[in-house]
């Protein structure tokens, strides 16, 4: 299966025809999702038909026959539906959480049925994550920053992962919400990005870090060892 994005932000998911385990395909609220199975053909198709689940009953959405598309049901997905090449894409705009669910197409080619179905997931837009700096380590200590990054959202599929930037190059530092820095190995104003995704969204934030006797500004967050003798302060840029 492959899946690409288009520039209006629109999910295609374009699949290749067998078995009979759903697709899992996963589109943001608010959206656009499109539903396009590739199949191998060596005749025309007859008759397209789509179905989705609601509740364990089985709902006729809409059906393409005579080169039309026609909506069989006007009580699902008002106005946001719409075929394409002949009736074998179905997309959905306008996403909502309660969207989610499987989509059967059938089809009749040279009067022999296949079927694809595909068990679509929408999500919350993922909120941008806010890094902190967190933890002081005593005089004694090596010279550690220890950022955690998170975000607002009660999603249990959000992944962390942090990169930092060395020379233009952006390279992988850990995965994880919280990394330690050593100032002693790390050039100062080095760029920390924290990636958050979901299966359908990623977001990011970075953090420059900077000597405690650098110019502040009311976004930065500063942590300092005892005495005030060395620390380390985030400058959030949101992207």
């Amino acid at each position: 299966m492959s899946v690409s994005v288009s520039a209006d932000d629109s999910l295609l998911v374009c699949v290749t025809a067998g078995g009979d385990i759903p697709l899992q395909v996963t589109g943001r609220v608010g959206e656009t999702v499109t539903l396009t199975p590739h199949l191998n053909l060596t005749h025309p198709i007859d008759r397209v038909i789509w179905i989705c689940r609601v509740n364990g009953k089985k709902i006729l959405l809409a059906e393409f026959r005579e080169q039309k598309f026609i909506r069989v049901n006007e009580n699902y997905f008002l106005n946001r539906l719409e075929g394409s090449n002949s009736g074998t894409s179905l997309q959905i705009r306008e996403l909502r959480m309660e969207d989610s669910g499987v989509f059967t197409a059938r089809f009749l080619v040279n009067e022999e049925e296949t079927e694809i179905s595909f068990n679509l997931t929408v999500l919350e837009p993922l909120p941008i994550p806010t890094p902190v700096i967190e933890k002081i380590l005593d005089v004694n200590s090596t010279d550690l920053c220890h950022l955690h990054c998170s975000v607002p959202s009660n999603s249990t599929s959000v992944s962390y992962s942090w990169i930092y930037r060395d020379k233009d190059t952006d390279i992988l530092y850990a995965n994880g919400s919280t990394i330690s820095v050593s100032l002693k190995d790390k050039i100062l104003g080095t760029q920390f990005i924290c990636l958050v995704q979901n299966p359908a969204h990623t977001n990011n934030v970075s953090v420059p870090l900077y000597l405690c006797d650098e110019t502040q500004t009311e976004t930065q967050i500063k942590v300092g060892y005892i005495n005030g003798q060395n620390c380390c302060q985030s400058n959030q840029t949101n992207h």
